[in-house]
């Protein structure tokens, strides 16, 4: 009798054994309650060995084999959710970080938004001063001075010219830029009106090269029409070969636009570049 209690015990113990050696890979354990072909986690070997030896306790050889069973089971369970909570945890980090990049754009744009709403703040600020500036003379104006029977400008007047161009670039809509030429009052009347012609658009030129737009310029011509040096004066005359530039600011244009503005004696569509004066000595 104590012989086949021992063979039992034998048996038992070889299976219990058999059942150790083949649960501590548990790969067979997790592959019949997970189905994955994997080999098995840490969580599923310690739920292994733990319900084994649960199990044989409680329950001997039977005991065993549900423990071991259960065992994997609750494993496998705590080794899927510490994975799906370390995959929340990298998704929770990524979303941050994309957050703070997010927020750090933002800041950019908001960053230049500001300096870009500064920059436009002080482009108007300066564009009203220069207004104020031009409503408030009324006017600014200068003459360039030629020789006689001659249309080039004198090139120590260039510099003044272009610095009035490039300032009648900055004005705002609407300001004009008047041109009036004008001739001492030797000569025939109709050489005179045509050399006045030519100096104002050799002026007009010279202002549009400088940044002046073409459509704010305003040519005419007088001639002679309007000189009062006494007959002969030739000191007197120096005065009535010129050209007068004049800025006018956008009231001030519209104001001259709506009233009597001078006639232009001699009007024709403006050549590309001025053109030598006459030879006539009496053209003037």
């Amino acid at each position: 009798m104590s012989i086949l209690r021992n063979k039992v015990r034998v048996g038992l113990g070889i299976t219990v054994a058999a059942m150790s050696f083949a649960a501590l890979p548990a790969s067979a354990a997790t592959s019949a309650v997970t189905g994955a072909q994997q080999p098995a986690s840490k969580q599923v070997n310690i739920g292994v060995l733990t319900g084994l030896g649960v199990g044989a306790a409680a329950g001997g050889p039977i005991g065993a084999m549900v423990g071991i069973i259960a065992g994997a089971w609750l494993g496998d369970r705590y080794h899927r959710q510490s994975e799906v909570n370390h995959a929340l945890a990298v998704d929770n980090d990524n979303l941050a970080k994309s957050l703070r990049r997010s927020e750090d754009e933002r800041h950019g744009l908001a960053n230049r938004l500001d300096l870009t709403t500064h920059s436009l703040a002080a482009t108007q600020a300066q564009r009203a001063d220069l207004d104020r500036t031009v409503q408030l003379s009324d006017d600014i104006q200068t003459d360039v001075a030629f020789r006689t029977a001659d249309v080039s400008i004198n090139s120590l007047q260039l510099p003044a010219l272009q610095k009035i161009g490039a300032l009648a670039a900055s004005l705002p809509p609407g300001a004009k830029v008047r041109i009036d030429g004008y001739a001492d009052p030797r000569g025939p009347a109709t050489l005179n009106d045509d050399l006045s012609l030519r100096r104002a658009e050799a002026v007009a030129l010279t202002l549009e090269q400088a940044g002046c737009p073409q459509e704010r310029l305003v040519v005419q011509a007088h001639g002679s029409s309007e000189s009062t040096s006494p007959r002969g004066d030739l000191d007197a005359y120096a005065f009535d070969r010129r050209v007068t530039v004049r800025l006018e600011s956008a009231a001030v244009a519209r104001a001259e636009a709506q009233g009597e503005a001078p006639p232009a004696l001699a009007s024709r569509p403006r050549r590309g570049e001025a053109q030598d004066g006459p030879s006539n000595d009496h053209s003037t």
